[in-house]
């Protein structure tokens, strides 16, 4: 019977193309339900919002659903990346939950959303960028863990990871003071597909986790040098 041989690049890391796939999908869906539709922010008045979302109630359920998806599928790739790194994996599905919020947020607005009594839709409306928090928390907790485990070995996530963490932080920062959001509304989550994409191309070319097996020696290789070793010991000592 011929022996099992399995394709691995030069680093020894067999490719995972069903990671990229997972990660590849979910930057196609995350973009087509994100540039597609703008929705009203949290200043718009409460009879506008509610007479936007009757107007587009099909289509906003739609594109939340796609985004559930999409969020499906980031978290179907962090899974995954348990082989890579089980805090990266974590940190990934913890991610794709929080990213579940916002679009649950906007579900609500579009099925309360009623022109005759728009008081409910502006309500929730005003709750909706709270859910964005959440989601930038996420992203965020998600790039640092990125950056700290496997960004001594890959230096470009490392550097992607911290740009993606500060431009979070600083959302979050500004948001709290009360202060107009602006680009850095943009800035992280484009940075974070960013990220997410090159790890689908590491992942399909097998080398997200290289740098984990040049630094853990197999257990035999280990054992062939102390075997080596306490035998040069044992030899007496030519002249």
């Amino acid at each position: 019977m011929a022996p099992d041989v399995s394709v691995a690049n030069d680093s020894g890391c067999r490719p995972d193309r069903v990671a990229a796939a997972l990660a590849a999908g979910f930057i196609v869906l995350l973009l087509a339900t994100e540039l597609v539709l703008s929705l009203p922010d949290e200043t718009a008045t409460a009879s506008s919002v509610a007479a936007f979302y009757t107007q587009h109630r099909a289509f906003i359920v739609v594109l939340q659903v796609l985004g559930f998806v999409a969020a499906g599928l980031f978290g179907a790739y962090a899974w995954r990346l348990r082989p890579v790194d089980r805090w990266v994996s974590s940190a990934g599905l913890v991610t794709a939950v929080c990213a579940l919020v916002p679009g649950l947020l906007t579900l609500v607005i579009a099925l309360v959303a009623d022109p005759a009594d728009p008081a409910a839709a502006g309500r929730w409306n005003g709750v909706e960028p709270r859910g964005d928090d959440i989601l930038f928390i996420g992203i965020l907790v998600f790039a640092l863990t990125v950056a700290v485990r496997l960004g001594s070995g890959i230096p470009l996530l490392g550097i992607l990871g911290l740009l993606v963490t500060v431009a979070c932080l600083a959302r979050l920062i500004v948001e709290a003071a009360g202060q107009r959001r602006g680009l850095l509304e943009s800035v992280g989550p484009l940075l974070f597909i960013v990220l997410v994409g090159v790890m689908a191309v590491l992942s399909f070319r097998g080398d997200l986790g290289a740098h984990r097996r040049r630094r853990v020696r197999p257990p035999a290789d280990r054992d062939h040098d102390r075997l080596g070793t306490s035998r040069s010991q044992g030899q007496p000592r030519r002249p």
